[in-house]
Order: C-alpha cells, then structure tokens, then sequence
C-alpha cells in the first residue's frame, strides 16, 4: 500500500445478511458523494461454508483488495491513473473458539459466531482516490478482491506486515533453510487444491468537482 495515498475509513453499519443458499459473493464499487472517494463492498464472502470450514481446520484466509482509478479516453485505452490496495486477514482460535479478524494498520477484532464475522467483513469501505493532476474529463473506479488461504508461516509474515513490521521474507534476511521451508510450505498448500476466489467490481463513470 502506497502510504499517504489512501485514506481508509470503514462505515458504521453492514448490510443485512440474507439466507447464504440465495446469495453469491460480489463485490460492488460506487462512487461516494465527494467525487474521487469510492465504497468498496463486499457480500457473501463465507455463504457457502468452505472459507470457515478451512479456518477451522487451521488455514487463516487473507483478503486483499486493489482499487485502481482510470480516466476515459475516447481513442485507444483508457488510462490508468493511480491505484491503492489493502489486506485484512482472518483466522480461527481455537483456545477461545471465536475469530480475529486484522486490518492493515494492525486493527484488530475478535468476533464469536460465523454470523458476526460476515457481517463485519461485509461493513464497505471508504477509499479516497482523487484524480489530481490527470485533466478534466470522465474517470471510474475498478476493485479486485483475491481471497486465499494461508499457512502458518504466510499468517505470520503478513500478520506482521499488516502491523507495519517488514518480514524476513521482504527485507531478503533469515537462512536458506528456513526460506526453503517456506516455499515447501507454499507449494503444498497450492498442491492440496485450497480455494481460491477473485472478485472484481467497477463503478459508474464521473466528472471530477471542481
């Protein structure tokens, strides 16, 4: 994440869960009332079972998300113009039998039931991306969400980057050994056929306030 670019806010309240066999997941970008802020919502993220399941069973899943502002151009491609991204990730505990749920930013929150947790992770969030310096003219936004599972050693080290620390793993330090260790860990967990899911929203098209 590009610090000082974003400013991330979360809103008060979630939208009302429905019965999880009518709903998907989807993630929806609009565009708040001051023009260069988007609301990034999520839905139906743990409908099916499958993501809590494997939290049970000891594999924390990492939300990240990546928000990318583009201007229209009427002749070739539209432009793409600055972007900001965030993590959240979520594990199971099993000593107390509820969720931990953290932020970028170190935020963190314990949450007894499944239900409780879905709500929170279905609460929009608030990006302020303006368009400066690109022009006048018409500009959206797009949001892609990857959710995946993690192993320990991934929980720790993005855990530990989510709270402002550099891991070994991206400061280049710690042994051979252990960074092979590391990669074995990774291989097979991408071996066990884990879940993954990408979701993807854009907002409508608007003219900057000047």
């Amino acid at each position: 994440m590009r610090r000082g670019l974003v400013v991330l806010a979360l809103l008060s309240g979630a939208a009302a869960l429905l019965p999880a066999a009518a709903q998907q997941p989807s993630l929806s970008v609009t565009v708040a009332e001051a023009m260069g802020t988007a609301r990034v919502h999520s839905t139906a993220l743990l409908a099916d079972g499958k993501y809590v399941s494997l939290m049970r069973s000891g594999f924390p899943l990492r939300l990240h998300f990546r928000l990318e502002l583009w201007h229209v151009r009427s002749s070739w491609f539209d432009q793409f113009v600055r972007e900001a991204s965030w993590d959240a990730v979520v594990r199971h505990d099993p000593l107390t039998d509820d969720f931990v749920l953290v932020r970028t930013g170190g935020s963190t929150a314990r949450y007894a039931t499944v239900e409780d947790l879905a709500r929170a992770l279905e609460i929009p969030y608030r990006v302020t991306l303006p368009p400066r310096g690109s022009g006048g003219g018409r500009f959206y936004f797009v949001c892609r969400l990857d959710l995946t599972t993690l192993n320990d050693t991934d929980l720790e080290e993005v855990t530990r980057w989510l709270k402002g620390d550099v891991g070994p793993a991206v400061a280049g330090s710690g042994s051979v050994g252990g960074a092979l260790s590391r990669g074995a860990q990774r291989v097979l967990v991408r071996i066990a056929g884990l879940p993954r899911l990408t979701l993807e929203g854009r907002s409508a098209q608007f003219r900057p306030a000047r």
